[in-house]
């Protein structure tokens, strides 16, 4: 009893620190209002201000209505092919440069928004799946809202009709002043009685993956990737979703988790199946003294999590600072330097002892590549070995005819070529690129 006791007090305390630093965080996500003079430039992780600048944009519109982004779809469903929904959800973004709104535009123009949900989740579209897990939570108490999300594709050919798509997001709302994300926030006391955000996206996630695997431009992809983002308690859920949904099918590779909750909701998830998934890539991505910085663990819980820390804002008090708009903001303005010049898109090495299967998108603007587009029409002759770990190919260009030669590294299996990685180097890192090169399938 007296261990019971203890437990308790813990856990109270758990979530009264949760409360004193998430207190002002319904307020903060919200836009500052105008530009503020709180940049500062070439510090920390500004060299991948580029690569997290499209997801912390949606982490950012994550807090826009639902209704809205679903406004801008056509009337068969369909997504916005007039930009419509990428201008929503720039407009999230506390702004009146049109340099940061030209930029963000730029970065978020390869995507579109195909669906959403906001409120409380029975079972996602009666999802049967759904109906079979929910007697796990029939006694808890049914609250006011539920996990709000977005979903967001990555096509290839923008504003196409009808194009593939290379990704899919699933961006999570943070904390607003719904009573609901609050006794969410406080799962680690509510979640016994309660039929929080967590215990509903548990039963769900399988759902919504299935809706997303049924879209049109992913069932039009070769190998597309389904990644998830939030900021603050959005994050949170972003990771869960990672740990919760089913292994055996198409699952989350990649978490965005950008001033991340300390709360993730891992004892709802079965051990087995957290242990599946537990290769998931997860970036926990925030600005230096935001509110939650202390409470997160200063270890990484695994190979497979990367800490990325910006100091993009002046300091403030933490509440402030724990400010997506404002942070995906100044994420855009530090992708050009002082003179004005679009930095380079980079992204992070990859994690040494992770196995994820993430690959990194070879551009932000992710328009085929010059080396992608000339592989693709490349007919192979024959392959040899270079350096350590790289393959060349020589070959024919089938549009001019001319003897080229190509760098490549194999990935999976050797009798499988249909996808192939390349690297090339950078003066600080090797960069890896996937491109699909199916006239590169038979090798010597």
């Amino acid at each position: 009893m007296r261990n019971l006791f203890f437990l308790i007090s813990c856990r109270w305390i758990a979530a009264a620190s949760c409360v004193a630093v998430l207190s002002a965080q319904a307020a903060s996500a919200q836009p500052l209002g105008g530009d503020t003079a709180d940049y500062v430039t070439g510090s920390f992780a500004t060299w991948v201000a580029r690569y997290y600048a499209p997801y912390a944009i949606q982490a950012a519109a994550a807090y826009t209505d639902v209704d809205r982004f679903n406004a801008t779809r056509r009337p068969s469903g369909l997504p916005a092919l007039d930009g419509s929904d990428v201008k929503l959800a720039v407009a999230a973004i506390p702004t009146d440069d049109p340099k940061i709104i030209q930029a963000a535009t730029k970065y978020l123009q390869s995507w579109q928004y195909q669906f959403g949900s906001e409120g409380y989740l029975t079972c996602f579209e009666a999802d049967p799946d759904c109906l079979k897990a929910i007697s796990k939570d029939r006694w808890t108490l049914p609250i006011s809202g539920g996990p709000t999300f977005q979903v967001w594709a990555r096509t290839r050919a923008t504003r196409k009709e009808g194009a593939a798509c290379s990704e899919v997001s699933i961006a999570f709302r943070g904390s607003t002043p719904s009573t609901a994300d609050w006794i969410t926030n406080l799962d680690p006391v509510t979640g016994y009685v309660a039929d929080d955000h967590y215990r509903q996206l548990r039963r769900n996630i399988d759902a919504i993956i299935k809706k997303i695997t049924a879209l049109e431009c992913y069932r039009k992809a070769r190998n597309p990737q389904i990644v998830s983002v939030g900021h603050s308690l959005g994050a949170g859920l972003a990771q869960f979703s990672a740990l919760a949904n089913n292994p055996a099918r198409p699952r989350i590779v990649k978490v965005f988790a950008f001033d991340a909750s300390p709360v993730v909701g891992v004892s709802y998830v079965d051990k087995r199946i957290r242990k599946q998934n537990a290769y998931a890539e997860i970036d926990q991505v925030y600005q230096s003294g935001e509110a939650l910085e202390l409470l997160r663990p200063k270890k990484p819980s695994s190979a497979c999590v990367r800490t990325v820390v910006f100091n993009a804002l002046l300091p403030a008090g933490a509440a402030t600072l724990h400010n997506m708009p404002a942070l995906a903001r100044e994420m855009v303005r530090m992708t050009y330097g002082r003179n004005g010049q679009q930095l380079d898109y980079q992204i992070p090495d990859r994690l040494p002892r992770c196995p994820s299967t993430y690959v990194a998108p070879e551009t932000d603007e992710d328009a085929t590549s010059p080396l992608a587009a000339s592989l693709d029409r490349m007919r192979v002759d024959r392959t040899y070995r270079g350096f350590p770990g790289s393959l060349y190919a020589m070959g024919v260009d089938s549009t001019s005819g001319t003897d080229v030669k190509r760098p490549i590294v194999r990935q999976g299996r050797t009798s499988d070529m249909k996808r192939l990685r390349v690297t090339r180097a950078s003066p600080l890192h090797a960069r890896a690129l996937t491109v699909d090169a199916p006239t590169l399938a038979k090798f010597d």
